[in-house]
């Protein structure tokens, strides 16, 4: 029922702030995993974070769907809007292990929630930006390392916000890495290593998150049952290597 989707994920929306802070504040009180539960029991798998890769990592050849990469997504929407990133910003305040030289205002927004078949339409109580702004704000990113998510609820088909997270701050992405919850959906793509052209220099490595590169007495592996396809290893060989290419 798609209607139905939209406006649970608006309703949602609404209320993330709202019960971010509130499980923030009680596992610091009272020492408990809250977000483990919280996600993979009452939660579990209607709320986090899709996985989409900028389009200039494509492989030329791959053919994709417009809600498959996140400029192409964007490019076809009236989303003007950006705010600052709840989890960056609490890290930055509360001075825990953060990378402070990423930017605070990395949150794309959308008034209504949609699925990833329509477009949004408007944005409100948000700093009004051009789509060319955007667009630089996720090339930006994506040279800093950061992983570009839309944030899903009540599943992975309707979204409501477009991020740019990383594994220090990211409430979604961090809790995914450590502990599994809340859940990480994998994009429609996965990266595919010319061998010929690598060198083996593992750069692709330290931007690999999700450890599915690894160097093994000198030389590179792929898991590829590890991997997300989020495309940043690509953007970080040296060699040009690495595309990324439809499942």
């Amino acid at each position: 029922m798609p209607a139905l989707g939209k406006v649970l994920s608006s309703i949602f929306r609404q209320l993330e702030l709202l019960i971010l802070e509130s499980v923030r504040i009680l596992e610091r009180k009272f020492k408990i995993q809250i977000y483990f539960s919280l996600t993979n029991k009452i939660l579990k798998r209607k709320w986090g974070g899709k996985i989409i890769p900028l389009g200039k990592n494509l492989n030329p050849e791959t053919y994709f769907l417009p809600s498959q990469k996140i400029i192409s997504l964007l490019s076809r929407s009236n989303v003007v809007g950006i705010s600052k990133c709840y989890c960056r910003e609490t890290q930055h305040k509360y001075l825990e292990r953060s990378n402070f030289d990423n930017p605070i205002e990395t949150c794309i927004h959308i008034s209504f929630g949609k699925s990833l078949k329509e477009i949004p339409y408007k944005s409100e109580n948000l700093r009004k930006v051009s789509k060319d702004e955007i667009i630089t704000l996720l090339e930006e990113c994506e040279e800093r390392g950061l992983i570009h998510q839309i944030i899903f609820f009540p599943n992975p088909n309707f979204y409501y916000v477009i991020c740019n997270c990383c594994p220090c701050c990211c409430v979604v992405l961090k809790k995914f890495l450590e502990m599994g919850a809340p859940p990480v959906v994998k994009s429609d793509f996965i990266s595919l290593t010319d061998l010929n052209s690598c060198n083996n220099c593992g750069i692709c490595t330290n931007w690999c998150y999700f450890k599915a590169r690894v160097i093994k007495e000198d030389k590179l592996y792929f898991e590829s049952d590890r991997c997300f396809g989020c495309g940043l290893c690509v953007s970080k060989c040296p060699k040009n290597a690495i595309s990324l290419v439809s499942k």
